[in-house]
């Protein structure tokens, strides 16, 4: 059996990662469990985010073999009778990561269809270096939950189509880019990259056409900020991202909830369970802005009927929203623009993808260009800009512990357009931050107590002279106690407010 040496991506490694090539690899499957695979994507790219070749194929696991959740993944027995079988494009994906750390996102589930597939052909290769982009997501950025689009939208990476392998595969290649450029993770141990046999082509390939991803719906953006998922077992976080591909277009069908429920069942996972956390945390997040209109009380109702858990979405109070709720926009593909996305989604607040209408605040890291037309666009439509730092203030944000200042690295630039996603946007100069208002220093705890003691005197001492003069004390006494008193309390209020330096 073929054995895989796993790496770990982290702060603290001291391996550098930056020269390194991987190849990022996404698998369509016909369960949770091994298995097959009928699809597979890889992705050859630089530590720089340069892609230098792609591979994708549907792939025939045998006649009398179903393809698995079609609704889901959308790959019908009849889409698999003309493709290739996985001995096939053996060669072709072994030549592809030859000399390269593979790299996956829910890295034990795809190690485990690999595996079961190359034990099927009895193919033993040596021990392949691979390494997991959940785990590493999770340790540089504070997450709600740490699905693959959740990371992609902190990263500020475009929108993919998930059921298609060659657009996850790509977004995998971006996001090993980010974590290894931008936010400075490395190897704990370093990579040993064996020799791989070599494999005769089969030369025939079947590709699914990469569509548009489609427009985004209210419940994609909140099935992102739902805060479950957290424990790390792979079969949850795989089941997670397809529950949450199937709610994203604000339907589920009769066959999409069975194949669902099938697919856990088969695999083990208590459905029920499942799906109860699930809504209920999308229920929670719904009404984190203290509101849940009629659509999004509709939309949850369907959702949580469909699912079999109708109990979630009864009794819910709906309300016209009066004011518009929050809706962020972070451009920049620095560390600090990731930091604020990633806590924007943690706070349960919807984070844009672009400048629309309903964009509230507009916050701006310092790898903008100042020239850029959005600037002036969303100044002309009364949107809050702000610099990264003050972001944090106003949107009410816990501050992110400091961290060692890096130049800000653009990885996505260097990476070519894919169809799914956005063109690029190269910076060609820098924005110079706004400057937060000057703040006073804090005042030590002692000092405070010392000028609140010589306010309370003053004001004594001048109660004091005023009682005296009306009780026919002389005048000259009189107003040697109200100059001490107004003394006192000009004393005590610079003690207490000193001017910022």
């Amino acid at each position: 059996m073929t054995s895989f040496g796993t790496l770990r991506l982290a702060r603290d490694g001291r391996f550098p990662a930056t020269a390194t090539d991987f190849t990022a690899l996404d698998f369509r499957t016909t369960g949770l469990r091994p298995g097959h695979v009928v699809e597979l994507a890889a992705v050859r790219a630089r530590a720089d985010g340069t892609v230098l070749t792609e591979f994708a194929t549907l792939v025939d696991p045998g006649r009398q073999v179903e393809p698995g959740p079609a609704t889901l993944h959308r790959i019908s027995r009849r889409d698999l009778d003309n493709a290739p079988e996985f001995g096939e494009v053996l060669g072709d994906l072994l030549d592809l990561c030859r000399g390269s750390v593979l790299v996956a996102h829910n890295l034990p589930f795809a190690l485990e269809f690999l595996a079961a597939e190359l034990a099927r052909l009895n193919v033993r290769l040596p021990p392949l270096p691979v390494v997991g982009t959940l785990d590493a997501a999770r340790q540089a950025l504070h997450l709600p939950n740490a699905q693959l689009a959740t990371v992609a939208d902190a990263l500020g990476i475009g929108e993919f189509p998930g059921h298609l392998a060659l657009a996850n595969a790509r977004t995998v290649a971006c996001v090993v880019s980010s974590l290894v450029t931008t936010h400075r993770l490395a190897f704990t141990d370093p990579p040993r990259l064996p020799q791989l046999p070599r494999f005769t082509s089969g030369g025939r390939v079947l590709t699914r056409p990469v569509e548009d991803p489609a427009e985004r719906s209210w419940l994609a953006e909140l099935v992102e900020r739902v805060r479950v998922g957290d424990g790390g077992d792979p079969l949850h976080e795989a089941y997670r991202e397809l529950l949450k591909a199937a709610i994203s277009d604000q339907y589920v069908s009769p066959d999409e909830a069975h194949e669902l429920a099938s697919l856990a069942a088969a695999a083990g996972i208590a459905v029920r369970r499942t799906h109860l956390d699930f809504v209920t945390a999308m229920r929670e997040v719904a009404a984190d802005d203290g509101v849940i209109t009629e659509v999004e009380a509709h939309d949850l109702t369907r959702v949580a009927t469909a699912l079999g858990v109708p109990e979630v979405a009864r009794d819910l109070r709906t309300a016209e929203r009066l004011r518009t709720p929050m809706r962020v926009l972070v451009l920049g593909e620095t560390r600090a623009a990731d930091a604020l996305r990633a806590a924007v989604l943690a706070a349960g607040i919807q984070l844009a993808k672009n400048l629309t209408a309903s964009v509230s605040h507009l916050a701006i890291a310092d790898d903008v260009p100042r020239q850029d037309p959005r600037l002036g666009r969303a100044r002309e439509r009364g949107i809050v800009v702000l610099d990264i730092t003050t972001a944090w203030t106003v949107l009410g944000l816990l501050e992110p512990p400091p961290t060692p200042f890096s130049a800000p690295v653009s990885v996505r630039a260097a990476t070519p357009p894919a169809p799914t996603a956005p063109p690029a946007f190269a910076p060609t100069a820098r924005l110079a931050p706004v400057a937060p208002p000057p703040r006073s220093p804090a005042t030590p705890a002692r000092q405070l107590w010392a000028a609140r003691a010589l306010m309370a005197a003053g004001l004594v001492v001048m109660l004091f002279s005023i009682l005296a003069l009306f009780g026919g004390a002389p005048f000259a006494g009189g107003l040697v106690l109200a100059v001490f008193g107004v003394g006192a309390l000009c004393a005590g209020w610079y003690l207490a407010d000193p001017a910022p330096n």
